[in-house]
């Protein structure tokens, strides 16, 4: 800390005043403690405080009672934290502020972007008007000096910064400015909170506890080790629910249902039918059991009678209360939080009263059975009943002073009245002597009944034994009685009356008291008096932590795997996802995947620090989908294991060492727009039973996977590149489906996916833009439609494929490129053909192809040039093997002008014979020679091809006979096949090994080498050859690219064609159809000549052709 700052210090020093009422009066920094809560409130005893969401984004709120509001008043509480700096005035403090619900320490970047100090305002994504923060930032400065009426500063080189607080828009201020002194800021000061009880909603409790997944903590104590707590034990979440006299009324008073989350088969269902519905468990307090002291009742986890609302009861509440063994009141409670100790109290709202045990004796005599009674016995029992009755009945003190036991006195006749003659025990024995001599049925079914009857006669017998007053009657109340089993005072439920409760008086609350021995969880009532004894611990927290808000763990930030690590999902209830990785792919129901997955980004997090701390509070984001994840406060579970709790939930980090974070398109199918374009693919089941069948479409234009006889192949469309994921780092794109047909894949809200009916148009229906989300490796697909939310299924019975939710099962699709081409694939270029025995193929001066080697004999001996040749493309079409005319150019001489030889397979030929009336294009014992001849390029299926004939002319040969679609309708003749070979690999297992194949097909259209003549054939023993590159000093050499001829230079501009060196030449300039666009004479050593865009053939007399390209 720089002196200046310290002399800032020790003048910062403020009295002010505590109050216990909602307005926040200022707080004396003199009183501040480190660890307090604080608002920072906007004004002198203001009521508007800034606040802090759980992401860090800055807004303010108005003071109020809290309840129902608790995000918002957490929003608001800052944790103070006290800095202690010397100076020469003595000990001074600067201030940290961390927030209650998110953990973030207050953190500003001292830094201006504008002239004189001060921040420019913002217009996206967010608008954020000039010297106004928004959000929380990372990385900045997280102390402040403070003093009142002139706010936070802090001190920066020569400058003076300073936060305050904008009540209209809830952003923070900011101002820097060249000072010696604070400036005056009056829109923040340090507030005190409310000692005021916040009355808890469902939602307010649920907030406060969600750090710790819905735990709750007493401060440094818990019950001995030989007792549950069961507040501890479990993970609470609280429902809401309206009472009035212990029924559910939608008019009544708020109380708190806390269910650990357990459910169970229900009973019965409100209409007292067999069950439909289920039960959870909920915190009661058990008033059915008291230790044998009666000093405590437990707290238990179960059911109750019916489930909390907030509506009214329906018309069997009472009806259900008979066979519960808990009232649903005994759940009830009323929560408090108390914001200076961050605690709270769980009060109990409700206590069941005893049901009278005269009622009880009553109610089990009426619930005798009738069916299957025997007369004899039902007369004594009913007067034994009169017995008992009288025996409570009021005005009888004088009979029945407290402590007359029934069985002994003699206040009876013999029908239960008044009377002297017989005791309680002569009546019961009464009972039993009829029960001896009942002659019982010989019909089975009817003796099974007074069987029954005689049961339950025999356990009300039971019951009287012990009966005795313990409070005499008087003129207008019964007496109270108890028996051996049931006591008067705690007999809360009997299976046969209805239950009741009252308010708790005195007020109780959830504490553990110190016994003995021992410490317990029960209810207790606090006064000075026990606080004073010691024996009762009432302060529940939602942390075991100590005062401070932020986390201890320290993670390195950077890319991780998520498993969860929360062994039970509550108390005793195993976790099924124990142990598996968190996926959020919009097309995993389960958003769980067994392993690390390096291709799937929704499997993958970005761990970051959150703003203004170096450790305990993180963001965890999935890479894939940044609105899930976690953020907040993080601690240690396991440090070795790195495993630790964010936001209530326990997790594992596995640090995504092996994932490619450089590739933006990972976990989506991507085809670059070239290879779409220049590709078809397959799409193909993935599943064990299905491989290799693929999406087809049936009659009905419906899809299905089948195994058909021919490769099925799509086109695959893409859309344009959209950003996703953590900063819009990752990039994804969509794919439109169409068959060879152009028929492309809709969604048709009845039938569902179906092809169109036609090539894509508006008419035919929208193209469903599918994205191929990887899933299981990264070679299997879901083909999901995000437009309709469904990705595609196959049904296991029929094949058929559907849309279906993304909750169902998921069908992987393996979509790749057509298999390899079985023949060689290449753009226009030179290249050498090689037979594997070594021969070149090479032309002779009678243009007959051959196989030679470099130095074989011709007038100057074949050197390396004679053996390279042009591939042009004929056809390059990914359905059918590409073809090429194999050509070569030759130069012009006094004889002959410039031209190109194509390759041919003289076929159509083979019967002409020469002067000498020999066959000169047949060798052997009749294999039609491979020859070169002149032609040029007129379309790709159409050449122009000079004739041998005295009569020279040149004929148009295409693919089939015909008439020119020109205007001069001239005859075309069939035979351009014969001009076009392909390289067909001539096995599978070799590499750049091919057969040459002519395109007519007439069963011997493979090139064979025949004694270094190369000639046609069928398949079998065609020759092999191999492909090769040619060098580019080659390629130059060869004149079929460029001229090198010593003073002759050929340059293509815009529109034109300039030649140098060339005077007194014959020079033809044709486009790429070989049609001629000038030919002239040069007069000048640097001519130009107008010549159209695109790539023309420029001929120079006495040089070789070359092809040039003008703009």
């Amino acid at each position: 800390m720089n002196k200046r700052f310290s002399t800032l210090l020790a003048a910062a020093l403020v009295a002010g005043g505590l109050s216990a009422n909602v307005m926040a009066t200022d707080i004396a920094t003199t009183d501040l403690k480190d660890g307090q809560f604080i608002h920072l409130s906007t004004a002198t005893g203001g009521t508007t405080y800034l606040a802090m969401d759980a992401k860090g984004d800055f807004s303010t709120v108005d003071a109020s009672n809290w309840s129902g509001k608790i995000n918002s008043l957490l929003g608001a509480l800052w944790q103070i934290k006290l800095i202690p700096h010397t100076t020469q005035a003595g000990t001074t403090y600067t201030y940290s502020f961390t927030n209650r619900l998110s953990g973030q320490m207050l953190s500003v970047n001292l830094q201006s972007n504008v002239v004189g100090g001060g921040r420019a305002a913002i217009s996206a994504p967010t608008a954020v008007a000039a010297n106004e923060i928004a959000a929380n930032e990372k990385g900045g400065n997280t102390e402040w000096a403070y003093e009142a009426g002139k706010g936070f500063y802090a001190v920066k080189g020569d400058s003076i910064f300073t936060i305050g607080t904008n009540v209209s828009t809830g952003c923070l201020t900011f101002a820097a400015a060249k000072l010696t002194t604070a400036p005056s800021n009056t829109t923040m000061y340090l507030g005190e909170v409310s000692d005021a009880a916040v009355t808890l909603k469902a939602s307010d409790f649920n907030a406060l506890v969600k750090a710790n997944a819905g735990r709750l903590f007493f401060t440094d104590e818990n019950v001995s080790s030989t007792e549950k707590n069961v507040l501890t034990a479990n993970k609470w979440e609280a429902v809401d629910a309206k009472m009035t006299s212990g029924k559910y009324a939608s008019g009544g008073t708020d109380v708190l249902f806390l269910t650990n989350g357990k459910e169970y088969k229900n009973r019965m269902d409100a209409d007292m039918a067999d069950a439909t519905t289920t039960q959870k468990e909920y915190l009661l307090v058990d008033y059915n059991f008291y230790d044998p002291s009666k000093e405590f009742n437990v707290l238990v986890a179960d059911t109750i009678a019916t489930e909390p609302t907030t509506s009214d009861a329906d018309a069997k509440f009472d009806d259900r209360t008979v066979i519960a063994k808990h009232h649903p009141a005994t759940a009830a409670f009323t929560v408090t939080y108390y914001i200076p100790n961050d605690s709270m109290v769980i009060a109990p709202a409700y206590v069941p009263t005893s049901i009278p045990v005269a009622t009880t004796l009553e109610a089990m005599h009426t619930a005798l059975p009738t069916d299957g009674e025997v007369a004899a016995v039902k007369t004594v029992v009913d007067y034994l009943k009169a017995g008992v009755t009288l025996f409570s009945v009021q005005g009888k003190a004088s009979d029945f002073p407290k402590g007359t036991k029934f069985a002994e006195v003699k206040k009876f006749t013999e029908e239960g009245a008044t009377g002297s003659a017989k005791t309680g025990q002569d009546l019961i024995d009464a009972v039993k002597t009829a029960i001896k001599g009942i002659t019982y049925s010989e019909t089975a079914a009817t003796k099974k009944k007074q069987e029954a009857y005689v049961a339950a006669v025999n356990k009300y017998l039971t019951a009287l034994n012990g009966l005795e007053i313990t409070t005499v009657s008087d003129v207008s109340s019964a007496a109270l009685v108890s028996t051996s089993a049931i006591k008067d005072g705690a007999n809360y439920v009997d299976g046969l009356n209805v239950l009741t409760v009252a308010a708790v008086s005195p007020a109780k609350q959830v504490v553990i008291r110190k016994l003995s021995n021992t410490k317990v969880l029960t209810i207790g009532e606090i006064t000075s008096a026990t606080e004073t004894n010691g024996n009762l611990i009432a302060t529940i927290k939602t942390s075991d932590k100590d005062a401070t808000i932020g986390g201890d763990a320290t993670i390195a930030e950077g890319l991780y795997y998520i498993i969860d690590a929360e062994k039970e999902e509550s108390a005793g209830v195993a976790n099924k996802y124990y142990g598996l990785y968190f996926d959020e792919s919009p097309v995993n129901p389960a958003n769980y995947v067994a392993k690390a997955q390096a291709f799937n980004p929704f499997a993958q997090y970005v761990v970051a620090k959150a703003a203004g701390v170096d450790k305990g509070n993180y963001t965890i984001t999935n890479r894939g989908d940044k609105n899930e994840g976690w953020q907040g406060v993080t601690n240690v579970v396991d440090k070795d294991n790195n495993i630790f709790v964010i936001e209530g939930d326990t997790v594992q980090l596995v640090a995504a060492e092996d994932v490619d974070a450089d590739n933006a398109y990972i976990g989506f199918k991507y085809i670059t727009a070239n290879d779409a374009k220049n590709n078809k693919f397959t799409i193909t089941s993935a599943a064990d039973v299905l491989e290799g069948q693929s999406i087809v479409m049936t009659e009905d234009s419906t899809l299905k996977v089948a195994a058909p006889e021919d490769e099925v192949l799509y086109t695959l469309v893409p859309s344009d590149e959209k950003e996703y994921g953590v900063e819009d780092a990752l990039k994804k794109v969509t794919y439109t489906i169409m068959d060879a047909d152009s028929a492309f894949i809709i969604y048709d809200a009845t039938r569902g996916y179906v092809f169109s009916n036609g090539k894509h148009a508006t008419k035919n229906g929208t193209p469903v833009q599918f994205t191929m989300i990887a899933v299981d490796t990264d070679s299997t697909f879901v083909l999901y439609d995000g437009t309709n939310n469904k990705k595609l299924v196959v049904s296991t019975q029929y094949k058929t494929i559907s849309g279906e939710d993304l909750d169902a099962r998921n069908d992987m699709f393996i979509v790749k490129p057509q298999a390899a081409p079985a023949s060689y694939k290449s753009l226009p270029k030179h290249v050498r053909i090689q037979a594997i025995n070594g021969d070149y193929a090479a032309v002779n001066a009678k243009n007959q192809a051959i196989a030679v080697r470099e130095g074989d004999l011709k007038a100057d001996a074949y050197d390396n040039l004679d053996f390279i040749f042009w591939l042009d493309t004929a056809h390059y079409d990914n359905a059918a093997p590409y073809t090429y005319y194999i050509t070569k150019g030759v130069k012009a001489t006094e004889e002959v002008a410039a031209s190109r030889l194509y390759m041919w397979n003289s076929v159509d030929s083979v019967a002409a014979k020469d002067a000498n009336k020999e066959l000169p294009y047949i060798y052997g014992t009749g294999a039609n020679r491979v020859m070169f001849r002149t032609a040029s390029i007129m379309a790709q299926d159409t050449l122009l091809v000079p004739t041998l004939d005295a009569a020279a002319k040149i004929d148009t040969v295409s693919v089939a006979a015909g008439k020119s679609a020109d205007g001069l309708k001239h005859d075309v003749k069939a035979g351009v096949k014969n001009f076009q070979f392909s390289f067909e690999f001539a096995s599978k297992d070799s590499e750049n090994e091919y057969n040459i194949v002519c395109q007519n097909n007439n069963g011997k259209n493979y090139v064979h080498n025949i004694n270094g003549v190369l000639a046609m054939g069928p398949k079998e023993d065609a020759v092999v050859v191999n492909v090769l590159n040619v060098s580019a000093e080659d390629e130059e050499a060869t004149g079929n690219e460029a001229i090198t001829t010593d003073g002759v230079k050929v340059i293509a501009s815009e529109g034109q064609v300039e030649i140098t060196g060339a005077a007194g030449k014959k020079v033809v300039i044709s486009n790429i159809l070989g049609q001629p666009v000038a030919n002239t004479v040069l007069t000048s050593d640097n001519a130009t000549i107008a010549a159209p865009a695109g790539v023309v053939v420029v001929a120079v007399e006495g040089e070789a052709a070359v092809k040039a390209i003008v703009k």
